[in-house]
C-alpha cells in the first residue's frame, strides 16, 4: 500500500492529510488562521504564519502514522486559496501580508482599464474585478520596496519557495490564472495584461501545469507532483466528476463549478482552469458568490452576534418568514460584478431578533448561488448538486436549496473534497478512488422560498441600479 500526503491551505485554516492510494484519510490535522482587516476594503493574513501553519501541519501528521506508512508516502498535493497575493524577497522571507481574495484596495486602478474590461476578460477568463490578483500585485510593486528584490505571486507560489527544495520561482497554471494576468488559451503570462496593469514579468513565478514536478518537501524529501487552487481541487473530490453534475462549494465563499465545454461560456460567469498537464488541460464554468460563510462573520460582526456558529442551524429551522439580506458582502460576484454596494436588510416594520437576521443571511446565500444556476442553466443542463463546504453541513441549507432550484441535492458526507482532489491529482488520477456516501435531498414545494427569491432579485436590481446613478 501507499499513501499520498495532502495539504489545503485556505482562508480559515491549514490541513493536512495523509490519504490511501484510492482515497481512504489515514491521518488529518488542522492549525487555525486568522484574517485582519486594517483599513477599508482591505484583508490580509500574515503570510510568516500562514507558512508556519503548513509547515506545523505536514510535521504532526507524518508523526501521527507509523513509520512503514511514513516512508511509504510516495508524493503530496498543494491546495492552497486563490486570487491571495504576496511579495517575498529571494530569502523566501514576506515583505508584505498576503492580500486576501476579499481584500480590493487595487480597485482605484480598475476605473481606468474598464475600456478594456472585455479584452481582459476574453483573455484571461476573468471579468474585470479587484478581488483577482492583479491590481492587488500592482499596489504592492508601488507600496513594497526591498534592496534586494523582490517576487510577486499567489500563496501556492509563496509556499513552495518555504517549503521545498526548488529555487526557482513557479506558480500552477490554476492560481497563475487568478493573478488575472495569464492567458487562459497559452497558459502562458499574457504581455498584453501584464502591460495593462502594469506587472513585470520577471517579477512573476514561472507558470506550470497543475500536474507537475514541483520538487520535494525539503525536510522530508516527499515529491510534490501537484498544486492547484483550493476550489479547483474541491471538483475532483471523488475523482472525475459525472457529466451533467454541478458543485456548489460553501465556503468563506461560494462558488459553483460546472464542466465547460467549447463555446459554452457565458459573459457573466468565468472561465476556470480546473486541471492541466504537460498535454491536456481541462476546463470549468464558474460562477462566485463573495458573501458567504463571511457574511454569517459580517453579521456576528456588525450585529454584535456572540457564538453565532451554534445559533445557524436553530435559525434555519425555526424561522418561517426570514427577512431579505441584500448579500453584497465582499462586492456582488458573478452574474452581477459589482462592488461598493454596503450590505444590509430591507426595512422592517419589527425589531429583528438575532434568529430573523441568521436565517435572512442564509437565505441570501441560496439565492446568490439560485441565480447563478439560472445563468449556468442558459447554456447547459444540470442533472444534480453537488454539495460541499462547511455550510452544507447544515440540513436546512441543503434542502432550502433543493426546494428553490427544483434540484436533487447531493451532500458529501466527507467534507474534504479539497483534500481529497488535490491527492487525487497528486497521485495521477487513479481509476478507484474511496467516494463516500452523500445525503440525498429531494426538492419540495416552498412558495414562500421562492416569491422571497423574487423580491431579492427585485430589491437588489433596483439598489445596484439605484448606485449606477449616484
Amino acid at each position: 500500500m501507499s499513501y499520498v500526503l495532502a495539504i489545503d491551505q485556505g482562508t480559515q485554516s491549514t490541513r493536512a492529510t495523509i490519504l490511501t492510494s484510492n482515497g481512504q484519510i489515514k491521518a488529518h490535522t488542522s492549525q487555525p488562521v486568522t484574517l485582519t482587516r486594517p483599513g477599508i476594503d482591505q484583508v490580509e493574513q500574515d503570510a510568516e504564519l500562514l507558512a508556519a501553519s503548513v509547515e506545523t501541519c505536514i510535521k504532526q501528521v507524518l508523526s501521527k502514522i507509523p513509520s512503514e506508512i511514513r516512508s511509504a508516502v510516495e508524493c503530496c498535493g498543494i491546495a492552497t486559496q486563490r486570487s491571495s497575493v504576496l511579495a517575498w524577497d529571494t530569502a523566501g522571507k514576506p515583505v508584505s501580508a498576503a492580500l486576501n481574495w476579499q481584500d480590493t484596495r487595487g480597485k482605484d486602478q480598475l476605473s481606468q482599464l474598464q475600456k478594456y474590461a472585455s479584452e481582459i476578460k476574453h483573455c484571461s477568463g476573468l471579468p474585470l474585478s479587484a478581488h483577482y490578483g492583479a491590481s492587488k500585485l500592482r499596489w504592492l510593486i508601488e507600496n513594497c520596496k526591498n534592496d534586494q528584490g523582490i517576487r510577486l505571486g499567489s500563496i501556492s507560489s509563496f509556499l513552495l519557495s518555504r517549503i521545498s527544495n526548488v529555487d526557482t520561482s513557479l506558480v500552477d497554471h490554476a492560481n497563475a490564472q487568478r493573478m488575472q494576468l495569464l492567458d487562459i488559451s497559452s497558459r502562458q503570462w499574457s504581455p498584453s495584461l501584464l502591460q495593462l496593469f502594469g506587472v513585470a514579468e520577471e517579477l512573476l513565478p514561472h507558470p506550470c501545469p497543475v500536474q507537475y514536478d514541483f520538487g520535494s518537501l525539503r525536510d522530508f524529501a516527499i515529491p510534490i507532483t501537484a498544486m492547484n487552487g483550493d476550489q479547483n481541487a474541491a471538483w475532483f473530490g471523488s475523482g472525475m466528476p459525472k457529466a451533467g453534475a454541478t458543485l456548489v462549494n460553501l465556503g468563506s465563499g461560494g462558488f459553483i463549478l460546472t464542466q465547460q465545454t467549447a463555446g459554452s461560456g457565458l459573459p457573466s460567469l468565468l472561465s476556470t482552469i480546473a486541471c492541466s498537464d504537460d498535454v491536456d488541460t481541462d476546463y470549468l464554468m464558474e460562477a462566485t458568490v463573495n458573501g458567504c460563510g463571511n457574511a454569517l462573520q459580517w453579521l456576528a460582526e456588525n450585529y454584535h452576534i456572540d457564538n453565532y456558529q451554534v445559533k445557524v442551524a436553530p435559525a434555519l429551522a425555526h424561522t418561517s418568514k426570514p427577512p431579505i439580506f441584500l448579500n453584497t458582502v465582499g462586492g456582488l460576484g458573478s452574474p452581477w460584478w459589482v462592488s461598493g454596494l454596503i450590505p444590509g436588510f430591507l426595512e422592517q416594520h419589527e425589531p429583528l431578533s438575532e434568529a430573523r437576521m441568521i436565517a435572512g443571511v442564509c437565505e441570501s446565500i441560496l439565492f446568490l448561488i439560485y441565480a447563478n444556476l439560472l445563468e449556468i442553466q442558459k447554456v447547459k443542463t444540470i442533472s444534480e448538486l453537488q454539495l460541499s463546504g462547511g455550510l452544507s453541513q447544515l440540513d436546512h441549507m441543503c434542502q432550502k436549496l433543493a426546494n428553490l432550484s427544483g434540484l436533487q441535492v447531493k451532500r458529501m458526507h466527507h467534507s474534504e473534497s479539497t483534500t481529497k482532489g488535490i491527492a487525487w491529482i497528486a497521485y495521477g488520477k487513479p481509476e478507484k478512488w474511496s467516494i463516500s456516501g452523500y445525503d440525498s435531498f429531494q426538492p419540495e414545494a416552498d412558495e414562500g422560498l421562492r416569491s422571497r427569491f423574487v423580491q431579492f432579485v427585485d430589491q437588489l436590481s433596483r439598489y445596484i441600479e439605484g448606485a449606477g446613478n449616484g
